[in-house]
């Protein structure tokens, strides 16, 4: 597969990304699921990949509030370091279109405006990074937008290795929330799936909701153990299931989901968690498909702080009939957690 990032903001945090104090999380009318993350004036996110030479990129964008009328700037760029080797821009202070730009020059501008109001755009991007046969596209709810072929390599670096997100300090917001992302995606190119443009795309989460019969990990405290690990954002030391012999594990009923008439396109497990001894162990996250075997995401080393995303295996298809998932099957599903060594 070569889905890179899949981020909705659901787990109410920012583990493995780096911002600032200006963004935050926020439950403020979301694109989808339960929170997006806001920027208020100054506002910055970076999200690091590897080294990617070509990628397509999808982020929900909502912008409905400026400190003056028509003033501030939000962008969307690919760095190698703290080298913008392009951006795709979006000027509130001139008419709101899409800028695609190499390094921090213009070369060409989009006709679809970005309007300000309280509903967010899909803006997509292909880059690719080359000094003749270089390419950014864009696209604005899925619709062609600005574009450049050639060189969009504008020094040394052939790659880049993180995405940067911010709000000027022109003018959004100023100290309240003035814009949002939601819904980020990120592919590459390589291999038979997810290796072009990632489309529309809207991510929830759904939590542990009942026990199972499978409960070999000690709780924190003598409560239903689904309660120690259903919290968002994560409470770190405070409730917990934790294990000391490998191969151990908690298997829960997930909560119904509550969709309806939708394409489900993946399902993944998430998590929080640490090594307390700092002793190196893994864990793999766990899903369980009605009349299904589990289905182990991979040992996943630990650290001794909360500072790692822990991801299970991405699921594209039901592995119980390899057919495309249904809501039915995602409210019947089940998910946990196996210590390893």
């Amino acid at each position: 597969m070569t889905r890179v990032l899949s981020e909705g903001f659901e787990m109410q945090d920012r583990v493995g990304m780096t911002y600032s104090t200006s963004s935050f999380i926020t439950t403020s009318a979301p694109r989808s699921g339960l929170c997006s993350l806001g920027f208020g004036r100054g506002g910055s996110l970076t999200i690091p990949v590897s080294d990617l030479t070509e990628a397509y990129i999808r982020v929900g964008f909502k912008c409905y509030k400026m400190t003056d009328a028509n003033s501030g700037n939000f962008y969307i760029a690919w760095r190698k370091g703290t080298t913008v080797l392009g951006r795709v821009y979006i000027d509130f202070t001139t008419n709101s279109f899409l800028e695609a730009q190499v390094s921090t020059t213009t070369q060409d501008t989009g006709s679809i405006a970005i309007v300000v109001g309280p509903y967010f755009f899909s803006i997509e991007l292909h880059i690719k990074i080359d000094d003749a046969t270089g390419v950014i596209e864009t696209k604005v709810d899925g619709i062609a937008d600005a574009t450049f072929s050639g060189d969009t390599k504008p020094g040394a670096d052939s790659n880049f290795d993180n995405i940067y997100m911010l709000a000027s300090a022109g003018g959004l917001g100023g100290g309240d929330i003035g814009c949002q992302v939601d819904d980020i995606a990120i592919n590459d190119t390589a291999g038979a799936v997810d290796n072009s443009w990632t489309g529309d795309g809207h991510i929830i989460v759904i939590k542990p909701t009942i026990d199972t019969a499978t409960l070999e990990l000690t709780p924190s405290a003598a409560v239903d153990h689904y309660t120690l690990v259903d919290d968002i954002p994560a409470d770190g030391d405070t409730t917990y299931v934790e294990g000391s012999v490998d191969d151990e594990e908690d298997i829960y009923d997930m909560a119904a989901c509550g969709l309806g008439d939708v394409v489900i396109t993946r399902i993944w497990t998430e998590a929080r968690a640490r090594d307390t001894a700092s002793t190196g162990k893994s864990i793999a996250l766990i899903t369980k498909a009605s009349g299904g075997a589990e289905v182990s995401g991979g040992d996943v080393p630990l650290l001794n702080t909360y500072t790692k995303k822990i991801l299970g295996a991405e699921q594209l298809v039901n592995p119980v009939d390899s057919a495309a998932w249904e809501v039915a099957d995602i409210d019947a599903l089940q998910g946990g957690v196996r210590t390893r060594p």
